[in-house]
């Protein structure tokens, strides 16, 4: 290309290049040509295929970057000032700092070259060839686009009114999202716009993953023949199931950001997929999506948007990438971690060798084989991540008792049984376990044994069982061989108010005759103290079980005990009212 000299309107220096100061080009009167134009671009590049991108993980420190090489493990460092978190595209890392632009190769961090930049990094493309990197001036809400050769020289300068998202850059022609719905085709050569798109879906980004381009942010839409449907929703596109997750996590952040070169939360909590071709249609590689919440790692199937594993890793999270049957995660630390797209397997460790103020990563043509010896089931997985001792984990820790809770599998009572009962298990997690266990309706072997271990010190059984949970499944499994093993606990002075409640309002429903003696003398030993509105509440759940099986009988037996002044008021008045009705009331909750 011709390169004629001009001033940058962004730093006062010298360079050769084409500026264009944009006028119709991004005007947005523009009526919508039917997909027209898109499709003829798609047509005039044929079977091109942009150039596979290094795997490489770029990590931002106190004195500039580190980078290693995903395929070799070669590693390296660039000192640089930093204003902005650096971007990987192609073969490249492009940054800014220190007023200057620059470029290096991502696999060795050799610089390719730097020249004034006028403007913060917020999204770049590379073809192999041609590196096209928006800028966010200081001094404006614009932008500036430049498109520079691997010689370092301004081959086109475009300055914008409004900011553009990331773009990319395929055959000399730059992709450009604007305005969360257009896409730009700018032909650099002759510095004309041959083309646009219109996007029904949330469009600021233009990327390229494994030879082809994808827009988006809310979901991707493939470039390919089905490109000319897009503002009529006819493209090809792939988005992720709506499910709420804690922290509400994105796939993609908006394009047009500037990424500051420090990590924030939006960063440890984040989604990520690879789109993939399935047949005709756009589909997600391996069914799998992925999560990361701090030092969770989650997968999810996306056509259906289950978990289907979760695996912990010893720092935060800070950046991730998903690539052909896996995802790797960068931490805080600099550790690499690799996972198997279907079950969660590693599949190795890496490491920056530095603490990180960010990190990114790109995976393009990229596999690592799991250790299989290391898959494990799933109700495994989510029972130690829920076991992690870290404040900032308690929402994704609930979460994951929800899922625990909705297995379908004994096992999965088995292991809410053991967090209920281990001592290590953060006692504000407590509610959503008892709660989750008192929902099962399997499992009756594992709370039969839990329920053996009454509490002995001695034995070091410090930890009693979670009765009042079991007691309420096992009601629910209308499991009246449990009865007598129960009756016990509501004699036991050790069971808690909550737990004796809820064991009563069991017994009413599984007690017989054989448990009548045991009911009568709970009630004998509790209505002259109780004052407790839970005691109470299992007292009444017990006072009607005895009218259940003793019928007129044990109406005399209630109208005794209200008539004795040594019995406590409220436990009088409650007595009274059953009588009086001579019918149940509601069942205390």
């Amino acid at each position: 290309m011709k390169r004629l000299a001009v001033l940058l309107a962004i730093a006062s220096v010298s360079c050769a290049g084409g500026q264009t100061r944009i006028g119709k080009v991004f005007d947005t009167t523009w009526q919508d040509d039917g997909g027209r134009s898109i499709t003829t671009v798609r047509e005039r590049l044929g079977g091109y295929v942009v150039p596979r991108g290094a795997n490489v993980a770029v990590g931002v420190v106190g004195d500039g970057l580190v980078g290693i090489s995903l395929d070799s493990g070669q590693k390296w460092k660039f000192a640089h000032a930093l204003d902005a978190r650096p971007f990987i595209t192609g073969q490249v890392v492009v940054g800014t700092g220190g007023g200057s632009l620059f470029a290096l190769d991502a696999g060795t961090g050799r610089k390719l070259w730097e020249r004034a930049s006028g403007g913060q990094v917020r999204g770049a493309g590379d073809d192999g060839t041609t590196t096209v990197v928006s800028l966010a001036p200081s001094t404006n809400q614009g932008g500036v686009l430049l498109a520079i050769g691997r010689d370092g020289y301004v081959d086109r300068q475009l300055e914008l009114d409004i900011p553009a998202g990331r773009p990319a850059v395929a055959a000399n022609l730059a992709f450009i999202p604007w305005q969360n719905q257009y896409v730009t085709v700018y032909d650099l050569a002759s510095g004309d716009e041959v083309a646009r798109a219109t996007f029904r879906h949330q469009t600021s980004h233009a990327i390229a993953i494994d030879g082809t381009l994808y827009f988006g942010e809310i979901g991707l839409t493939r470039f390919d023949d089905k490109i000319g449907g897009a503002s009529k929703d006819q493209a090809s596109f792939v988005d992720l199931p709506s499910r709420e997750l804690p922290g509400s996590p994105r796939w993609l952040r908006p394009g047009g950001q500037v990424l500051a070169k420090t990590t924030d939360a939006t960063d440890s909590i984040r989604l990520y997929a690879r789109p993939a071709k399935g047949g005709d249609k756009l589909t997600i590689d391996s069914d799998r999506y992925y999560a990361t919440y701090y030092h969770a790692v989650l997968g999810f199937r996306a056509s259906a948007g289950e978990l289907a594993w979760v695996r912990l890793i010893g720092e935060d999270a800070i950046a991730g990438t998903s690539y052909a049957q896996g995802m790797a995660v960068c931490d805080r630390k600099g550790g690499l971690h690799f996972f198997d797209a279907a079950s969660g397997a590693p599949a190795g460790q890496m490491s920056l060798g530095a603490e990180l103020q960010s990190c990114t990563m790109q995976t393009d043509a990229f596999s690592k084989k799991p250790d299989v010896a290391q898959v494990q089931p799933l109700v495994q997985q989510i029972s130690e991540a829920i076991r992690t001792k870290e404040t900032e984990m308690v929402m994704i820790q609930r979460f994951l008792i929800r899922e625990l809770t909705g297995q379908p599998g004994e096992i999965a009572t088995r292991k809410l049984i053991e967090l209920a009962t281990d001592p290590r298990m953060s006692s504000v997690l407590m509610p959503e376990v008892r709660e989750g266990l008192s929902a099962r309706r399997n499992g009756l072997e594992y709370m039969t044994q839990a329920l053996a271990k009454r509490y002995d010190y001695l034995a070091d059984v410090v930890t009693p069982p979670p009765v009042g949970p079991i007691a309420f499944a096992l009601a629910a499994m209308d499991e009246k061989r449990t009865a007598p093993v129960l009756l016990e606990y509501l004699l036991d002075p050790q069971t808690t108010t909550d737990d004796l409640k809820h064991t009563a309002l069991a017994l009413s429903k599984l007690a017989g005759a054989e448990q009548l003696e045991g009911l009568v003398t709970f009630v004998a030993l509790n209505r002259c103290v109780a004052d407790d509105d839970e005691l109470i509440q299992a007292m009444a759940a017990v006072a009607r079980t005895i009218l259940r099986i003793e019928g007129g009988k044990g109406s005399a037996r209630l109208q005794a005990w209200a008539a004795d002044s040594l019995t406590t008021s409220a436990v009088r008045e409650m007595l009274g009212g059953l009588t009086r009705t001579g019918t149940n009331p509601p069942p205390a909750k």
